[in-house]
């Protein structure tokens, strides 16, 4: 049986996602967002919170899902990275910490989207839905390669 974890459940695009708790910092409400000129449009440009400079991430964008809607409402989780970076994500809607305790963790099934399994450590197969776990590191890693995969090739053309 796996071991329980803490989750920040969320919703992106329709899917119910799970972020670990020992990566969220906080969850706050959209603020002031500087673009950063020429800068991939995963990136949504850098926030300040109280001080501290962040890059705030398209995860619709970063996982190829269609934009959202100018007018609609989203949450900004604030995570930290092992390597100590913060990072915003902005997701559809918060939901709560979950503990799950009698479901079990269990593989990316290959009927879900590709996005999704890039990213996703396993699912929880809860009542209702399925909940992708996501793997914060994999996340940074997927959506700043990307980025940089822009910038070289700007740098070619």
């Amino acid at each position: 049986m796996s071991k329980a974890i803490e989750l920040l459940t969320c919703q992106l695009h329709g899917q119910n996602l799970g972020i670990p708790v020992r990566y969220v910092r906080e969850v706050v409400t959209p603020t002031r967002c500087t673009p950063i000129p020429l800068a991939h449009g995963i990136i949504s440009g850098l926030i300040n919170l109280r001080g501290h400079v962040i890059t705030q991430l398209d995860m619709l964008g970063a996982l190829g899902l269609p934009p959202r809607d100018h007018d609609k409402a989203f949450r900004v989780v604030i995570i930290e990275t092992d390597a100590g970076e913060d990072f915003g994500l902005m997701v559809d809607e918060v939901g709560e910490v979950m503990r799950p305790d009698k479901q079990i963790k269990e593989e990316m099934p290959h009927s879900l989207p590709a996005c999704w399994r890039q990213v996703g450590s396993g699912v929880l197969k809860l009542e209702k839905h399925l909940l992708v776990i996501l793997d914060v590191e994999q996340f940074i890693t997927h959506t700043l390669e990307m980025t940089g995969e822009q910038a070289r090739e700007e740098m070619v053309a």
